[in-house]
């Protein structure tokens, strides 16, 4: 009985402290039409990788949208910059994922039954990388 009620305490005490800082976020977001273009822009590449028919198009489907957004860093910052070295950093490592990729359509079925989740846990890491960058990013400014 002492759980629940402790539960019930935290949610009281944690509810208001989260419905604030939505409030706060949505206030930014939409004070900030940048924001609100890129998280348009970024929904509907998420809308269109979820219609990838098999993990794999869904795969090279983000890879594509990484490197998008990449070239997109890197045509707004200088060569030697933090965000270019990283962007870069971005690129490479989506080609090294569609590398795997194609290297795991030659293989067995059972390899390929294997293997596929280590190649999504890799490209899934990199676009939560890019996207915690840019959401990081815009925060900054």
């Amino acid at each position: 009985m002492a759980n629940k009620k402790s539960t019930g305490v935290a949610l009281a005490v944690a509810w208001p402290l989260a419905k604030k800082a939505a409030t706060q976020l949505s206030v930014f977001v939409a004070n900030n039409p940048d924001i609100q273009k890129r998280l348009a822009g970024l929904g509907a590449k998420v809308s269109d990788v979820q219609r990838a028919r098999t993990p794999e198009a869904k795969i090279a489907r983000a890879m594509t949208s990484v490197r998008e957004q990449a070239d997109l860093v890197l045509a707004s910052e200088p060569s030697d910059s933090v965000a270019a070295l990283q962007a870069s950093g971005w690129k490479q490592r989506a080609d090294q994922v569609e590398r795997a990729l194609q290297i795991l359509q030659h293989q067995p079925r059972a390899m390929q039954k294997s293997q596929r989740p280590r190649i999504a846990a890799m490209a899934d890491s990199l676009v939560a990388e890019v996207l915690t960058s840019l959401i990081d990013d815009d925060a900054a400014d």
